[in-house]
């Protein structure tokens, strides 16, 4: 069988003419409306070859999305020929007439060809009854409210994606960003209708940009490019099986989905050139805020806040701007005030989309503890801004308010426990007086040995039997090793003292860590008299050390309070535990945060 196969290819071949081999170029349409693709088709008839021509001549005015190759046999008349074809999916990058140069396979030069690309708004009015046009058309267009900003304002760029025949949009982005230039924000989700173009049904898609540009002078709005595709039927042959088979119901059964050839589409807005102003002289030199509102406002935990002497309240305070982006709003640095200690943590920065704008919200949170009572101010907050609504400087204000900081109780009576009653001798009392104190005291003196006497044996074994155990007592506490709570030895060392202060700040064992502070004090600067966190602070002399102290005052007055960094008190406490002695005033790292 094999060689009866053999001898019929031999006489197809020897009965084959030779003919001579050309390379010829076809395009499926010559008129391309801008954004879609068209076919190209280069064919060779000089049989099968596993060369390829060179299209790197297409690529300075197309983009090459696809490429596929097929190879043809055909018998006519009891002859052979065979053929191979290359088919290319171009996206032409400019519109008018474009010329397709001749492409080179070895010595062979196919045709040139060239193509004329319309505006999409015109290829809906074309009316050539011999050009093949596609149904699938795709549009889009870019408009901003305000071409005239100032520098970081926002302006917003709405995208209008029109598409006339059911294109599936796989992206859409801006191109060639600089951002130097430009902070881009997209505003929600795209939103779609309905309306009728040129007598077409066409879908519009819609998406919202914020734009804020970052210099002044002229600046252009990046180009926004979409890209879709459109399914079309297969020219595969094996959909006229399935169509044979089934009929039009084929499609209820999805076969137009398995066969069906992905066309894409594209589009490109136009660029808009925008002049940029720079910041107004009146708001130069400050904080440069371009909103069209400012607001201030807080909340006290509790509410309404009650001050009393040591004890910690919290307020949270909100700057709210309106067309401003999280980064554009100012850090708020509380003025101090006496008698009353303020504590602010770490800001908490929001975005939102309320409407067609973009909202800031920025949270400081600030801990207050009075150390005196008696009537206190808080101090005014403010917030200088430019309104773009009218071109003005404004300025939110959040007022001061008084408050009467009331005793604490508690905390008076542990201070007067702690302290020792004054007492002075009577240096006036007279001699006589005196005398008969001391003839009281001498009589009295006597009555004690005359009972003391009196004792029995007994009593004076019990009191031997005493004195003998109170002895065993003292010499074990003196010659046994101190233990810790957790049974270890006491330290006796700074550095162990370190260790200890270290691991409570982790375990954030906050009482401990102040008590352990106060005996490391004791032991590296060789101070009895330190007996609080204040006296710690004052010997160390220093400025964030001092800060770090305080944040823990104030965490184990208020435990809720989240003033106290436990990572960044271990760093501070590492750099100061390496100073032998108290520092001195030229010795201070950082100048105080407060006059």
């Amino acid at each position: 069988m094999k060689k009866f196969c053999l001898i019929i290819m031999a006489i197809l071949a020897w009965t084959a003419p030779a003919m001579a081999a050309g390379l010829v170029a076809e395009a499926d349409r010559t008129i391309i409306p801008q954004g879609e693709t068209f076919t190209l088709s280069i064919k060779y008839d000089g049989g099968k070859t596993n060369q390829q021509p060179d299209f790197a001549p297409l690529e300075s005015d197309f983009s090459i999305f696809s490429m596929g190759t097929a190879f043809q046999h055909n018998f006519i008349n009891g002859k052979m020929s065979q053929s191979q074809e290359w088919q290319l999916l171009l996206m032409p990058k400019k519109t008018g007439k474009i010329k397709i140069p001749a492409l080179k396979l070895g010595k062979l030069s196919s045709n040139p060809l060239e193509v004329e690309i319309v505006p999409a708004n015109q290829a809906q009015n074309m009316q050539n009854q011999n050009q093949n046009t596609s149904p699938y058309q795709l549009q889009i267009e870019a408009e901003v409210d305000n071409s005239k900003p100032f520098v970081q304002q926002e302006i917003n760029v709405t995208l209008k994606i029109y598409d006339t025949g059911g294109v599936q949009i796989d992206r859409v982005v801006p191109l060639d960003i600089n951002e130097n230039d430009w902070v881009i924000k997209m505003m929600g989700s795209p939103e779609l209708e309905s309306t009728v173009v040129n007598g077409k049904s066409t879908r519009v898609i819609k998406q919202v940009y914020a734009f804020f540009p970052q210099r002044s002078g002229k600046l252009t709005l990046p180009a926004f490019m979409v890209d879709g595709f459109y399914l079309t039927k297969s020219k595969n042959p094996m959909r006229n099986v399935f169509d044979d088979a089934f009929g039009p119901s084929g499609m209820t059964l999805g076969f137009d989905d398995i066969f069906a050839v992905k066309t894409p589409l594209s589009a490109v807005s136009s660029p808009i050139e925008i002049e940029v102003k720079p910041i107004p002289q009146q708001s130069q030199g400050a904080w440069w805020i371009p909103a069209q509102s400012v607001e201030l406002f807080s909340e006290w935990k509790p509410n309404p806040p009650k001050f009393k002497v040591g004890e910690a309240v919290t307020r949270n305070i909100y700057i709210k701007a309106v067309r401003v982006i999280g980064n554009q709003l100012p850090n708020l640095y509380l003025k101090d005030t006496q008698n009353l200690r303020q504590y602010p943590e770490k800001p908490v920065t929001e975005m939102k989309i309320e409407g067609d704008k973009i909202a800031s919200y920025r949270m400081i949170s600030t801990v207050y503890i009075p150390s005196a009572a008696g009537n206190v101010v808080v101090p005014e907050v403010k917030v200088n801004w430019f309104n773009v609504l009218t071109g003005k400087n404004e300025t939110a204000v959040l007022p001061e308010m008084k408050v009467n900081v009331l005793p604490n109780e508690a905390m008076k009576e542990a201070v007067t426990e702690n302290e020792e009653p004054d007492s002075a001798p009577n240096i006036e009392a007279d001699a006589s007086q005196q005398q008969r104190i001391n003839r009281k005291s001498d009589a009295d003196i006597e009555q004690a040995q005359l009972r003391e006497e009196r004792h029995d044996g007994l009593d004076k074994y019990v009191w031997i039997a005493l004195a003998f155990l109170a002895g065993i007592v003292i010499c074990y506490l003196i010659l046994a090793p101190k233990r810790k709570d957790n049974g270890e030895p006491e330290v006796r060392s700074v550095k162990d003292y370190a260790k200890i202060i270290i691991k409570s700040a982790k375990a954030n064992n906050l009482k401990k860590l102040r008590d352990e502070l106060i005996r490391w004090a004791r032991v590296q600067f060789k101070r009895d008299n330190i007996t609080n966190l204040k006296d710690v602070a004052e010997t160390i002399n220093d400025n964030e050390m001092s800060e770090m102290l305080e944040a823990l005052s104030a965490k184990l007055y208020n435990p809720e309070s989240s003033a106290f960094d436990a990572d960044k008190f271990i760093l501070c406490f590492q750099q100061v535990a390496k100073v032998k002695k108290p520092a001195t005033e030229s010795d201070k790292r950082l100048p105080d945060l407060y006059d």
